[in-house]
């Protein structure tokens, strides 16, 4: 058995719809880990079927020796009054409550990634770098760069993307980040159009640490559709587009439907047609 400080935490969500798409995630996140590293997977169940979760624990131990693969409920009712859209369901807002439910299980640090993304490089490499003292550690959004000043909120800091966080899980329960994102989608559904991201972001503002985009390297950042905001940025967006760690297909065009042009499209549907899931996926 392997001891907390060792096992790396590795938090995501999914309902039955997306079980497929995670089983690529955690495929391409294992095949891109060492084998003896000790990943457990704590996957945010939004009602996934027996047969679902049997075949997620079935990639796990197909592509690792030592991953695990742990389902967690999160109580409904916090968040069923607040916007979902077409391809943002209940399901995105039940990370706010990950590192208050897992406050007793003596992780430092949690991982959180999106399962609608492709993992092309180690994440203990992300996980282990330094947040600088800062609450979490993610990637800039660029279309959203100045985004604060429609949340309400007076400062000159970048708009983070919420699909691939490093969460201090102390500094995160100690702030109350959780009760305060929660309040914030109460109080300011009328500035939110990016659902919890938003939140997070009028929360951790100023406090949040700054990874390479190529550890979040999303749709926008892929096609060069916003300009860098300063002239270092613009040399990490090229960086990251040559050599992307993790490919995150944000927005509504995904690769199993209306998605064109991405350079990872075929690779992706490559994993997808080969996943245990493949009878039950209905792709073009």
């Amino acid at each position: 058995m392997f001891s907390k400080s060792t096992e790396i935490p590795v938090v995501t969500a999914a309902d039955e719809n997306y079980a497929p798409y995670l089983s690529v995630m955690i495929a391409t996140l294992l095949d891109n880990t060492s084998r003896k590293t000790p990943i457990r997977f704590i996957i945010i169940d939004d009602d996934l079927s027996i047969s679902s979760k049997e075949k997620l624990i079935q990639t796990a131990h197909k592509h690792s020796e030592t991953a695990v693969i742990q389902f967690v409920k999160v109580d409904e009712e916090t968040y069923k009054d607040f916007l979902v859209s077409d391809h943002i369901t209940t399901t995105a807002y039940f990370r706010i409550s990950m590192p208050k439910l897992l406050a007793d299980k003596n992780y430092k640090k949690i991982l959180y990634i999106d399962s609608d993304t492709l993992i092309l490089d180690d994440i203990q490499k992300l996980y282990q770098q330094s947040l600088k003292g800062n609450t979490i550690g993610a990637v800039i959004d660029p279309g959203q760069t100045k985004a604060l000043e429609r949340l309400g909120i007076d400062s000159a800091d970048y708009y983070f993307n919420s699909g691939v966080m490093v969460i201090d899980v102390d500094q995160w329960n100690q702030q109350q980040i959780t009760e305060k994102t929660i309040d914030y989608l109460k109080t300011n559904g009328d500035r939110i159009i990016y659902h919890d991201q938003d939140a997070l972001n009028a929360v951790l503002y100023e406090n949040w640490h700054s990874f390479h985009p190529r550890w979040n390297m999303q749709s926008s950042l892929i096609f060069d559709k916003h300009p860098a905001p300063t002239k270092e940025y613009d040399e990490l967006y090229k960086a990251g587009r040559k050599d992307p760690a993790v490919v995150h297909f944000t927005g509504h065009d995904k690769p199993w439907n209306t998605l064109e042009g991405h350079p990872y499209q075929e690779m992706y549907m490559d994993l997808l047609n080969k996943s245990i899931f493949m009878e039950t996926v209905n792709v073009k």
